[in-house]
């Protein structure tokens, strides 16, 4: 009976350290993937060594720059919203965006731990800067309100006539809801 006992808690413990370590063999992945993702991009600048990973990454060439100085946030965003994309960085929600012009949408995970993607965005306030850079221009936007919605509430990510502004959404902690900021494009 105590060998049953001994052996039910030695297979306890090795469940719960390869359920511990789960996340951080993800985070682990990720960290790799964003690595090579932003030398790609680093190689896409220098016209001469950049050829191998122009291919392999083709669309790095238009990657956009996110800033907000108060979570000391600067980040990628890549041009679509895929599942591998959204592992690796923040991605535009909509397609052929272009700064400064309309409802700029970009998402992002909030990630497990650290400040990588989204993970501090609720602590983003109204007022706050947020710029974007893209092909040596900045946008900057002043973020303007902050929300918590349903997934389902998409008509925060459409552009409004004559209205020039930036959408930034994440997960609620719990996944179930999106926490959303706007902001309007200052210059």
């Amino acid at each position: 009976m105590r060998n049953v006992k001994v052996m039910t808690g030695i297979v306890s413990i090795l469940i719960g350290l390869i359920l511990v370590s789960i996340p951080f063999y993800h985070e682990w992945k990720t960290g790799k993937e964003i690595d090579r993702l932003t030398q790609a991009v680093n190689l896409i600048s220098n016209e001469a060594s950049a050829q191998v990973m122009k291919e392999e990454f083709e669309y790095a060439k238009d990657v956009i720059w996110l800033e907000i100085p108060d979570i000391d946030l600067n980040q990628m965003v890549l041009p679509e919203t895929t599942e591998y994309n959204l592992n690796v960085g923040l991605t535009q929600i909509k397609p052929n965006q272009i700064p400064g012009e309309g409802n700029f949408t970009i998402a992002g995970h909030r990630g497990y731990r650290g400040d990588r993607f989204f993970r501090n965005l609720p602590d983003v306030a109204i007022g706050a800067t947020v710029r974007l850079i893209a092909d040596n221009k900045t946008y900057t936007y002043e973020i303007t309100s902050s929300q918590i919605i349903e997934p389902t509430q998409t008509d925060i990510l459409l552009d409004e006539e004559g209205k020039n502004e930036i959408t930034l959404i994440t997960c609620t902690v719990d996944g179930h809801k999106r926490i959303a900021l706007k902001g309007l494009l200052i210059t």
